[in-house]
């Protein structure tokens, strides 16, 4: 086939259809009115009286776009304030393989020193340097082998790490004294250090906790604004695995996570789940169609999606995928997309429950019936051999006024109950 041929039978086939990336979006890209959260930041960044340090808490659950105000506050203090802050963008899931995180955020600080173009912080990037290199003086104990087995070897060794071991836990004990002192010629030579701390949560949680302690007991100097963008509830399972030996109280295991971060953050920044108009903005990505059917789509997500930007982002993603296909297959073509879409919420939203209905199908039925209460005790005989384990089924997942409750209504999964299986065949699922 001519190349050129089957690029445009590529575009022509999927002409129309558009998904969005899941990265971080920037101040253009602000489908979320994140501004209300940016602009008291940046002046409180930017207000001559406001003491350092101070900590800024951005909290939320995965997906609900911690790390899309941290880009944006970082494009607008490099819009407005080019001079004024050094921005250190660290994220610490990128060196969880690495045994001290605090190493590694100062590899990434003196990198950020060394980025000025008007080379004001070459004595403090130089300064970090050197702390650095003390630190990785301790790596002298993995040199030991069983290779060395003469006496003298391994009395000389021990010096040698007993020297270095000094110097080490020297730095160490010094390291916030030095770290304010090159904070200070930072602050003298015009600027101050934004450090920004993302995708923390995604870190083992006994890491995430030796980072914060790490940011708290070395990093809580003047002059040094700390973003830290994580999941309240990763924190706490952090801090309950640490301190699991304690056996706290009944009920203080579940308030400790909060006392933990309220003694580092100044500022905790809760994001908001989306409104329904700001779901109706993300929504606005659709596939190609009539008028009615955008109406109808819009109408529907707003309905079914959960508020959380990467749901959604992935909803429509993988529904503007199916839908594009859906147009130009003719076996496809016949499928209801708005049951396609509703499948498609139920498989991103609850994969437990889609998974357990590919494997048992007329759970779908069931529970739709339940939620219409069109369904009585009684009608599960009809069932035979899968009475028990469909009641089973509803009662784990019957939840009135839940935001399942919401995917069920106005559905009619019933009327295509013939063709379901196709339709989970479609999604990923056998419907076997």
């Amino acid at each position: 086939m001519n190349p050129a041929t089957a690029q445009l039978r590529y575009e022509d086939y999927f002409q129309g259809m558009t998904v969005v990336s899941d990265a971080p979006v920037g101040l253009t890209g602000d489908k979320l009115s994140f501004h209300r959260y940016v602009d008291p930041i940046i002046s409180i960044l930017t207000d001559p009286e406001q003491q350092t340090p101070f900590t800024v808490g951005v909290f939320g659950p995965w997906g609900s776009g911690k790390s899309s105000l941290l880009q944006m506050i970082h494009e607008r203090l490099e819009k407005d304030h080019p001079e004024r802050f050094v921005r250190v963008w660290f994220n610490p899931w990128a060196y969880r393989g690495e045994e001290n995180l605090l190493v590694a955020l100062l590899h990434t600080l003196r990198d950020a020193l060394e980025q000025d173009l008007n080379k004001r912080f070459a004595e403090s990037s130089k300064k970090i340097g050197e702390v650095l290199l003390r630190l990785g003086a301790d790596l002298l104990l993995k040199t030991t082998t069983a290779g060395i087995v003469s006496a003298e070897a391994l009395e000389k060794l021990e010096k040698q790490y007993l020297e270095r071991r000094s110097i080490v836990e020297s730095t160490m004990r010094n390291l916030h004294r030095t770290l304010q002192k090159e904070s200070d010629k930072i602050y003298e030579n015009g600027a101050q250090l934004v450090l920004l701390v993302d995708d923390l949560d995604r870190c083992e949680p006994d890491q995430i906790i030796t980072l914060l302690d790490s940011i708290k007991l070395f990093l809580n100097i003047k002059h040094v604004f700390v973003f830290l963008a994580v999941d309240r509830e990763v924190v706490h399972r952090g801090i309950q695995i640490r301190y699991d030996k304690f056996k706290f109280a009944a009920g203080r295991d579940q308030t400790v996570g909060y006392e933990y971060l309220e003694k580092m953050v100044q500022l905790p920044v809760e994001l908001f789940p989306l409104s329904s108009a700001q779901i109706k903005d993300l929504s606005m990505v659709m596939v190609p169609g009539s008028e009615l059917e955008h109406a109808q789509v819009r109408e529907v997500v707003e309905k079914v999606a959960l508020p959380n930007p990467r749901k959604i982002k992935r909803l429509l993603n993988i529904f503007a995928v199916l839908r594009a296909l859906m147009r130009r297959d003719s076996d496809l073509e016949k499928m209801d997309p708005l049951m396609v879409l509703r499948l498609v919420a139920l498989q991103v939203q609850y994969p437990e429950l889609y998974w357990d209905i590919v494997r048992m199908p007329s759970g779908l039925e069931v529970l739709e019936k339940s939620y219409a209460a069109t369904f009585k005790d009684a009608d599960f005989q009809a069932y035979g051999n899968l009475q028990e384990p469909l009641k089973a089924f509803c009662v784990k997942y019957y939840q009135p006024g839940s935001a399942l409750a919401r995917i069920f209504d106005g559905s009619d999964f019933c009327r295509i109950k013939a063709q379901l299986p196709f339709y989970l065949s479609m999604l990923g699922g056998s419907g076997a």
